[in-house]
């Protein structure tokens, strides 16, 4: 074998083709990082989104749930004001007068919240905290009224607020049972003062209930997921400090790059309202 054809046979790559060969497997490689991390962005997007509609949705129904009790009477022929008898104001309630059954609850700077009553149903059951509420044997026998409270915790810097009850033996915070907002508010349906017009003539918020009976509520959620999950200014948000300008300075102080979804309900007391 000449010296020629085994020199043929050993000869290497050129360097234009080891560097056509890195251009090309760099090229590759960017291709399926950028893929890479779009695809972990959209599925925390996803999961963002998701975790804020469940959030939402189980806010919404746990509210339903709670209104459909309030002003509930074991004995219908009883009058509101024999079920439901004056309470004092409490470090966590507004005074109840009598007959009434919602009142505003009593807030620190940034919460919001609402306190009722309600008498137990027949048989087994127990309030928002999942604690079982002693109830009489016969099924027509008046029951005392339990008193709960719904309060909004506003978020810090790092953690979203939630939801919290407490019933029977309120508490300062009660049990946390949604998590994932960031705002909360209340809108109280008034009815007239004239005694047998049970009806809502206007909604409006808790400054402005003065001694008109409340009939129904509105209630809107603003949950977020959680942060450096979106990129620039967020719609919602902005739809959000429209509709209620006071929130402007505690969320956009604490937005860093969260995605938000609303949420919104209302409920008229079928139990006071025909």
């Amino acid at each position: 074998m000449s010296m020629n054809n085994r020199s043929r046979r050993q000869s290497g790559l050129s360097m234009i083709e080891l560097l056509v060969a890195l251009a090309i497997s760099s090229f590759l490689i960017l291709v399926i990082t950028q893929i890479y991390l779009d695809n972990k962005r959209n599925y925390l997007f996803q999961q963002g989104q998701a975790g804020n509609q469940e959030n939402g949705r189980f806010a919404m129904m746990f509210l339903d749930q709670q209104l459909a009790k309030v002003g509930f009477r074991r004995r219908a022929d009883d009058p509101n004001e024999f079920a439901f008898p004056a309470q004092q104001k409490t470090a966590y309630c507004e005074a109840f007068k009598a007959g009434s059954t919602l009142v505003p609850a009593v807030v620190k700077a940034g919460q919001s919240g609402f306190c009722y009553r309600y008498q137990p149903a027949p048989g087994e059951a127990y309030d928002c905290e999942g604690n079982s509420i002693t109830t009489p044997s016969d099924p027509f026998a008046t029951a005392q009224a339990i008193t709960a409270r719904v309060l909004f915790v506003p978020a810090t810097a790092d953690v979203p607020g939630s939801l919290a009850c407490s019933a029977q033996t309120i508490k300062e915070k009660g049990q946390e049972l949604v998590s994932g907002l960031v705002d909360f508010k209340l809108e109280y349906g008034v009815g007239p003062t004239m005694a047998g017009k049970r009806e809502v003539e206007s909604f409006v918020e808790q400054a402005n209930i003065a001694d008109r009976p409340v009939r129904a509520l509105r209630y809107s959620a603003l949950m977020a997921s959680d942060k450096n999950l979106s990129q620039g200014d967020s719609k919602t948000l902005d739809d959000w400090i429209t509709l209620y300008p006071s929130s402007k300075t505690s969320l956009q102080g604490n937005d860093k790059d969260r995605l938000y979804q609303i949420a919104k309900g209302s409920q008229t007391l079928r139990n006071l309202v025909p």
